[in-house]
């Protein structure tokens, strides 16, 4: 957890007992465990904050809005390709949906790339 070794956790031991008297050994360790259970538990419930914090506050949307601002923008520049964001931001080139569907105008394409944008944030 704090990038101990157990070699060097074991020179510090030995170090300690130069300077601890063997009976207070005990009582010292369990001390140190004491005060190492107290700093997980207050960082696990540190950590649920930040995640009911970020989840009330929509992060997880924002990012996703953000992403796909991005790849809106990347595709105003490159038209050959069609960039798709899944939901951990992750870009994906696929050839551009004009080659794909000739048949259709960049409207009804629109049209369609929201319908299943909605369907598919709706699963």
């Amino acid at each position: 957890m704090f990038g101990i070794s157990l070699v060097e956790l074991i020179v510090v031991l030995l170090i300690a007992l130069f300077f601890v008297k063997p009976k207070d050994l005990p009582e010292i360790v369990r001390f140190c465990g004491r005060v190492v259970y107290r700093a997980k538990k207050t960082w696990q419930s540190a950590k649920k904050s930040f995640a009911e914090i970020s989840h009330d506050l929509g992060v997880d949307d924002l990012k996703q809005e953000f992403h796909e601002g991005i790849a809106l923008e990347k595709n105003k520049l490159d038209d050959d390709f069609t960039i798709i964001v899944d939901m951990e931001g992750n870009e994906h080139k696929v050839p551009n949906l004009n080659e794909v569907r000739p048949d259709l105008s960049q409207d009804q394409i629109a049209q369609e790339v929201q319908e299943r944008n909605n369907t598919n944030s709706h699963s």
